[in-house]
């Protein structure tokens, strides 16, 4: 085998040897690929999963009552009910936290109203089923339960300094009363007096069953 013949052999061997490095390196690298999952986040249970105990409208104002919780007026109401003179509700009186919430309520013949006049708002006449009294609001401690709960106190404190009163529409707006319990009431009268509306929003709340049990003689 002459020298031309070898160097032919060794170029053909040498090519054949870069086509295989070359489809080798030619082969793509496999990569294994994994789907992450989100972990499942439970969705907490907010204000608005909490449904009200009684709701009701008269016109243009929806009002929605959410009893809360019960607690012992460290303080008496220094009141008494006519020809007696003990006091009708001494310290450790359970007294009930409430939550009440107005919302506007457009109708067409508002035109483009966004919000509903609500000025002077009370709860004058409010009872308990059974009493011939009105229920008797705890104005001593009342007050800093409410704001302790982040709420302001009666429709007067929601809009403290406001010569007039208005509730946008669909947009709920919530003020607390307290009112001291009597015994052997399950059922609180509430009236909602808004002057606009033209009459009284009258709604029967049932009391929870801490209220009820706070109230029976024995404490449970």
């Amino acid at each position: 085998m002459n020298d031309m013949v070898k160097k032919l052999i060794a170029m053909t061997a040498l090519a054949s040897s870069l086509a295989l490095v070359g489809c080798v390196a030619a082969t793509p690298e496999r990569h294994h690929t994994f789907t992450t999952i989100a972990p499942v986040i439970p969705t907490p249970t907010s204000a608005a999963d909490v449904k009200p105990a009684a709701s009701g409208i008269v016109d243009t104002v929806w009002v929605e009552v959410y009893p809360g919780n019960t607690f012992k007026a460290k303080h008496g109401c220094h009141c008494t009910l006519p020809d007696s003179t003990e006091e009708l509700f001494p310290t450790g009186t359970p007294v009930l936290l409430v939550t009440i919430t107005m919302t506007g309520a457009w109708k067409p013949s508002q035109g483009n109203a966004t919000r509903q006049d609500v000025t002077g708002t009370t709860l004058n006449g409010t009872k308990f089923d059974g009493r011939p009294e009105r229920a008797v609001l705890d104005t001593v401690d009342g007050p800093a339960v409410a704001k302790a709960a982040g709420l302001p106190w009666l429709p007067s404190g929601l809009f403290h300094g406001e010569a007039v009163w208005t509730i946008p529409n669909k947009q709920p707006r919530a003020f607390a009363a307290a009112w001291y319990l009597p015994p052997g009431v399950d059922r609180l009268l509430l009236t909602v007096n808004v002057p606009a509306e033209g009459q009284p929003n009258r709604l029967v709340v049932p009391l929870p069953a801490t209220a009820i049990s706070a109230t029976s003689a024995d404490g449970e």
